[in-house]
């Protein structure tokens, strides 16, 4: 085989394949389904404990930004509650990260921050129709108009 193992391995007979090798021991990748999402696991395992995350299908050394608390920025994991519904809560919990957001296809919900706290936005009713609003209400009283489905941060 070919020493350098760091790229997608190719093949004069099928083109480019999806194989990828870890940069530590040169075994091929395998990509893993789990509970913070996916990522990529060494098939030398036990013997190396490599690891690395998936972005757009492909292994990284930085981890996807949608599978990160867009508060605090440490990872999510998927969970199920008593009723059998998925949700992905903020691994920094234990740190008094409150985040929890809805599972949208096996992916986090997208969420929004507050321009002026930096807390998440919740889509409200009023009297006027939708608007967002800051999940700190009411130490922080921000709110933003809902334009399709989104805060209108006035950031485009």
């Amino acid at each position: 085989m070919n020493d350098n193992k760091d790229a997608t391995a190719t093949s004069p007979q099928f083109g480019i394949s999806n194989v990828h090798f870890c940069p530590d021991c040169k075994k091929p990748l395998r990509r893993v389904n789990g509970k913070m999402g996916p990522f990529w696991s060494c098939t030398g395992f036990p013997a190396c404990r490599t690891t690395m995350d998936d972005v757009d299908g492909k292994p990284s050394e930085e981890p996807d930004a949608d599978y990160c608390c867009p508060v605090c920025t440490r990872r999510m994991v998927r969970l199920e509650d008593a009723d059998g519904a998925l949700f992905w809560l903020c691994t920094g919990a234990s740190r008094g990260c409150s985040v929890r957001l809805k599972d949208q296809q096996g992916r986090p919900a997208r969420a929004y921050r507050c321009g002026h706290c930096g807390q998440l936005l919740c889509l409200r009713h009023g009297k006027h129709g939708k608007f967002w609003g800051c999940s700190q209400y009411p130490d922080c009283t921000q709110t933003y108009d809902d334009i399709d489905g989104r805060p209108d941060t006035g950031i485009r």
